[in-house]
């Protein structure tokens, strides 16, 4: 009996102290952040990873195309369109 009680006691005080340390991230409110030198350095203004990324897409559209898998190989090539047309965005905006 002795065990239960003390095991029943811990477990609501680790609980009650798990509930208390998130209470504070609930309550905060949420605002909208400013742009910051962070945005700058996500991975979508990453130019050369983004053109290494579109080579990598157009070998594959290739690749699916030669296996037969005609449908995988245009979705493929549909995802190299998109990601071109983000790559000449990011560019034409000077980003």
């Amino acid at each position: 009996m002795r065990h239960r009680l003390a095991a029943i006691t811990l477990t609501a005080a680790l609980t009650g102290g798990a509930l208390l340390a998130a209470a504070p991230a609930q309550a905060a409110p949420t605002r909208q952040a400013g742009p910051t030198a962070a945005v700058a350095a996500t991975p979508r203004h990453d130019i050369p990873a983004l053109l290494h990324h579109l080579e990598f897409l157009y070998d594959k559209a290739v690749r699916l195309e030669q296996l037969g898998m005609h449908a995988d190989a245009e979705r493929t090539r549909s995802e190299a369109r998109l990601l071109k047309a983000l790559i000449d965005n990011i560019i034409k905006s000077g980003g």
